[in-house]
C-alpha cells in the first residue's frame, strides 16, 4: 500500500528505539553514585525516617484512643452525676450496694506473703492391730476368728528371759548365771511363744 512502512523500515525503528532505551540506561547508571557506604547510608536513613513515622502514627492513635476513652468516661460520670443528683436512693441501688460491698469482703486480697497453714490431724495407724483380724472371703474370715483367740504372741529371747529367769532362780537358788541361762534358753527352745515353734 501506500503510505505503509515497510518491514524493514519496521524493523530499523523498533532497534533504533531499543538502541536508544540501552543507551539511556546506560547514561542513567553512569550518573549514579557507585559507592556501596553511600547506598547503605541511604537505606539507614530511609528506614529510620520510615520506623520514626511509624512511631509519629502510633503516638498519634494512642492520643486519639485515650481521648475517645476520657471523653466516655466523662460521659457516664456525668450521667451518674444526673442519675444520683436527687436525694432519694431505691431499694435495688441499696442492695446493690450491699452486695458489692458483701463481695468486697468475702474475697480479701491475697499478699504476695505466705500464709500458714495448720498441721493436718494425725491419726494413730491402725493397720497393724493385734486385737483385730482381717480377712476376705467367708472361710478365711471364719479361720481368722477362730485363730485369734487362741494365737500366743509372739516373744523374743530376751523379753522370754527377762520373765523366767527370775522364775528358774527362784525354783533352783544352786546354780550359777550362766547355767539359768542355759535352762531358761533350753525352756526357749521348746515354749510356744518363741516363733519358731508358732504355726505360720
Amino acid at each position: 500500500g501506500f503510505g505503509e512502512a515497510s518491514a524493514k523500515d519496521k524493523k530499523a525503528v523498533k532497534g533504533a528505539e531499543a538502541g536508544a532505551a540501552a543507551k539511556s540506561a546506560a547514561d542513567d547508571a553512569d550518573w549514579q553514585d557507585g559507592d556501596k557506604g553511600n547506598s547503605k547510608k541511604a537505606a539507614r536513613a530511609a528506614a529510620k525516617d520510615e520506623n520514626a513515622d511509624s512511631k509519629l502514627a502510633a503516638k498519634a492513635d494512642k492520643a486519639a484512643l485515650e481521648a475517645a476513652e476520657e471523653a466516655d468516661n466523662s460521659a457516664v460520670k456525668g450521667a451518674a452525676k444526673k442519675a444520683t443528683g436527687s436525694s432519694k436512693v431505691t431499694q435495688a441501688e441499696i442492695a446493690r450496694r450491699q452486695a458489692l460491698l458483701a463481695m468486697a469482703k468475702a474475697a480479701p486480697k491475697k499478699s504476695a506473703k505466705s500464709t500458714a497453714v495448720d498441721a493436718p490431724k494425725l491419726e494413730e495407724n491402725t493397720n497393724r492391730n493385734v486385737d483385730e483380724a482381717s480377712a476376705t472371703g467367708i472361710d478365711a474370715v471364719l479361720g481368722a476368728l477362730d485363730a485369734a483367740p487362741d494365737k500366743k504372741t509372739k516373744l523374743t529371747f530376751k523379753e522370754y528371759e527377762d520373765i523366767n529367769l527370775p522364775l528358774v532362780k527362784e525354783d533352783n537358788p544352786g546354780l550359777k548365771m550362766s547355767q539359768a541361762k542355759d535352762k531358761v534358753f533350753k525352756m526357749w527352745e521348746r515354749a510356744p511363744e518363741n516363733p519358731k515353734n508358732q504355726e505360720k
